[in-house]
């Protein structure tokens, strides 16, 4: 399925231009790859994908717009990228803080700094 920068783009969240098509797969498949494909990035994950982890947009399978925040923003897309689109998504409505917050715990301390201060930042915004 279509991940982090690239799902970034499909949603429409933040203005990061990826330079390659990202794409996640099961980590048994990626040793059945043996060759790589030119501008594709392959991504592979051994987390469990969570039935709402999946969507389909534009009619691409697609990291959903909370799994795609956490796994760019644990790929070490630029964090002024994952502020903006972490403040689009929660005015769109698309994210559960509280749950993004939680999963952000679980990719590493970077991760989750950066998500908890946006989310501050998102919701202080909501509120003024």
């Amino acid at each position: 399925m279509v991940s982090h920068e690239s799902a970034l783009d499909l949603w429409e969240l933040s203005d990061v231009v990826p330079a390659a098509v990202h794409l996640t797969v099961p980590r048994f498949y990626r040793s059945r790859t043996k060759r790589s494909l030119a501008g594709v990035v392959i991504h592979t994950t051994s987390r469990k994908l969570a039935g709402d982890d999946v969507r389909r947009q534009h009619g691409i399978r697609l990291t959903s717009p909370e799994r795609t925040l956490l796994d760019a923003a644990e790929d070490g897309t630029q964090p002024e990228q994952i502020e903006r689109a972490i403040g689009q998504a929660f005015s769109r409505g698309w994210i559960d803080p509280a749950r993004l917050r939680e999963r952000a715990e679980q990719r590493g301390t970077r991760v989750a700094n950066l998500i908890a201060r946006t989310l501050a930042a998102a919701e202080a915004t909501a509120q003024a």
